[in-house]
């Protein structure tokens, strides 16, 4: 079974990639007293949010490079560049952000949603679109 609605063009994908690093980027330089009433009703929320925000994350980059030529190298790049971002929002947070940390448990957490979702997506039978999308008249 081939996953046909996942079969958008590249700008499209790119798009909804690119807005999500938006937000995901705008929730983890939020203030951290925003969440501190979320813990309270689920415990260890801040490292399951962090495995679901990379996870989706991962998986989106891995939609929104499908298709690419060149093999393994963009795909590798495109892993490493998500997994630089996790490394460096983890470390900028207490630097532009009041009231958040950096934590060792919490990168781990976004290089644990990273893989996953990088692998998820990958398992996935998705129908590749083709390499060169026709011109639009």
């Amino acid at each position: 079974m081939r996953w046909r609605w996942l079969d958008w063009p590249a700008r499209a994908r790119r798009t909804v990639t690119t807005g999500y690093l938006a937000l995901i980027t705008a929730l983890l330089f939020a203030p951290g007293s925003t969440f501190e009433d979320i813990d309270r009703w689920l415990p260890h929320q801040d490292k399951v949010v962090h495995v679901a925000i990379f996870l989706g994350l991962a998986a989106l980059v891995r939609w929104s490079i499908a298709g690419e030529r060149g093999g393994r190298r963009p795909r590798l790049a495109a892993l490493a560049a998500v997994m630089l971002y996790a490394a460096s929002v983890e470390a900028l947070q207490p630097q532009l952000t009041t009231g958040r940390l950096f934590e060792l448990s919490d990168l781990a957490s976004n290089c644990l949603g990273t893989l996953a979702g990088w692998w998820s997506f990958g398992a996935l039978p998705v129908a590749r679109p083709p390499a060169r999308e026709p011109i639009p008249r």
